[in-house]
């Protein structure tokens, strides 16, 4: 068991560096890209103005004669007025402006016209440049990014599941034995309480008179709670916001799913991933035990600090094997059968059941007080069996 943690510890330290390791690469390719982009639109910009310059030094001198010559380019306006000309005039030396009626007359050197080309070609050359480091850069992460992946954590054994699932019923049957032990008059129930035991077993009224009875529904009633708000909501288990969100995909995929194990696959990998990443929701072991408290508490004969004290560690037990169950092939049942609803009433089978206790001579369920823990693989198998009263 101890090689069992140990090797459980190595295996997710090494797995949280490699998840650092990928945040940072992620991070760092963000960080390249966006100063990629905005380097890039600004040598496009520059390029633009060099281009639009030189088109225009380009037509003035294929227009020029001799030292010096006048072109004329004329521009509809859209409206009656005719036109209006720019006239570029090149000279050997200096730069001047001259305005002649409509026209504007512009002087320009040749050095100038050589050293906006010279520019415009460094530009481009640096541009061409900037593209390929860029490229290359952008495969290097890619291909870093690629190598990293999440392992697969190891297969938790079916005897490291069923001493953690023994100890939590040790847990709970401890508490009821230790609080919920003494009978209780039906009269004095509230009616909450009442539509709960009803729910448990249409003969709560035994359970609550019977010296050695009592402690059974009360069990029952943990467990019910333990089933309904954690073992069955296991995506709860980090958060309330991703929980609910995943559950809704999780509700459409398996519809949709062409089989039972494809569905299981993608369950399994997706709590793994939220293992690795996500923090357990810190206010769902109070969110429970208050719920289980308040519907015990009333039958508590110890002090409500004691009870408290018990059932958060109960619970906490409780969430910590939902996580676990949800991202392997373990799972609970408190029903006859998979897919069934139906939690008492039905005949008991000895294959998945262990009788506690009896309440008539007919081999009928009348009291679920803890889960069946089952493994999926192609079929299901037993691991511990669910105890009843009949």
């Amino acid at each position: 068991m101890e090689s069992l943690r140990q090797q459980l510890a190595e295996t997710q330290g090494a797995l949280h560096e490699k998840i650092i390791q990928v945040r940072q690469l992620r991070a760092d390719q963000t960080a390249s890209i966006n100063a990629w982009t905005q380097e890039k639109q600004a040598f496009e910009a520059r390029l633009q103005r060099f281009q639009d310059e030189l088109r225009q030094l380009r037509h003035g001198n294929e227009a020029a004669v001799g030292t010096s010559a006048r072109v004329s380019r004329t521009q509809e306006d859209g409206e009656k007025n005719g036109n209006s000309s720019l006239a570029l005039i090149l000279m050997d030396e200096g730069m001047a402006g001259t305005p002649m009626g409509d026209e504007e007359t512009v002087a320009i050197t040749r050095s100038r016209i050589r050293d906006v080309e010279s520019k415009f070609k460094d530009i481009t050359d640096e541009l061409a440049e900037k593209a390929k480091l860029c490229e290359a850069l952008q495969r290097q992460l890619e291909a870093q990014g690629s190598s990293v992946r999440i392992p697969d954590l190891p297969e938790a054994t079916d005897e490291l599941v069923v001493a953690r699932w023994e100890k939590l019923r040790g847990q709970i049957r401890v508490l009821s034995l230790a609080i919920f032990n003494t009978t209780i008059q039906p009269n004095l129930v509230p009616e909450r309480a009442r539509r709960e035991f009803e729910h448990l077993s249409t003969h709560w009224k035994s359970y609550l008179t019977g010296e050695k009875l009592t402690c059974y529904i009360f069990r029952a009633l943990i467990w019910r709670y333990l089933h309904t708000c954690v073992f069955k909501k296991y995506w709860r288990v980090w958060g309330k916001e991703y929980g609910d969100t995943v559950a809704k995909l999780a509700g459409f995929l398996e519809s949709k799913a062409t089989g039972a194990t494809e569905f299981q696959n993608w369950r399994i990998h997706t709590a793994r991933l939220f293992h690795e990443t996500c923090k357990p929701d810190s206010t769902l072991v109070g969110a429970v035990t208050n719920k289980i408290f308040e519907a015990t508490s009333p039958f508590a004969t110890s002090d409500e600090e004691e009870l408290k004290k018990g059932l958060s560690d109960i619970v906490a037990a409780a969430i910590d094997l939902s996580g676990l169950f949800a991202r392997s092939q373990y799972l609970t049942l408190m029903s006859d059968k998979p897919g069934s609803d139906l939690t008492r009433g039905f005949a008991y089978q000895e294959a998945t059941m262990d009788v506690k206790g009896k309440l008539g001579v007919q081999p009928i369920v009348d009291l679920m007080v803890s889960p069946l823990l089952l493994k999926k693989e192609t079929e299901y198998s037993v691991l511990v069996k669910a105890e009843v009263i009949c």
